[in-house]
């Protein structure tokens, strides 16, 4: 079984809300490493009505070089449809193998043409491995709840 089969069927089995709780609860009880280690780019659609779904592609910067994945997520919350366009840096990524995988995330706000949001957000997954995203929104939406995203390396 491949790491994403197996990530896929844990999210099945466990249920996005636990996997968001234990990627949200894991963010807030520690402290984030002084030093990021990469960067990341990320463009993404999410269209909400209750619940939502989102799609997308970015680049990683790590150990000097350039590596491409695509993201998807789950959430719960929200309505209407927006895009992100987001940079960030990498915190507590040791290995490339580390870097893909479920990571959790709690958001709120509205959108109305375009905004920024103040401070970042932050992702986490099982691994460790931290992002925070200065993400920049277009579209309409109402926002609030939280989001699994499944990172795949390309």
């Amino acid at each position: 079984m491949t790491s994403r089969q197996s990530t896929r069927r844990a999210v099945g089995k466990a249920g996005l809300v636990t996997v968001l709780a234990a990627g949200i609860g894991a963010r807030t009880g520690s402290a984030q490493p002084a030093h990021p280690v990469g960067h990341v780019t990320i463009t993404q659609t999410q269209v909400s009505l209750l619940g939502s779904v989102s799609w997308g592609s970015g680049t990683l910067t790590f150990e000097g070089h350039t590596h491409r994945f695509r993201v998807r997520g789950l959430g719960v919350g929200g309505v209407g449809i927006s895009e992100l366009r987001a940079n960030g840096d990498v915190y507590a990524l040791s290995r490339l193998a580390d870097f893909p995988g479920l990571y959790g995330a709690a958001r709120a706000g509205a959108v109305a043409g375009s905004a920024a949001v103040r401070g970042g957000v932050w992702l986490r997954n099982p691994a460790g491995v931290s992002i925070q995203l200065r993400p920049q929104r277009t579209g309409v939406a109402l926002q609030i709840g939280g989001d699994g995203l499944l990172i795949e390396l390309e």
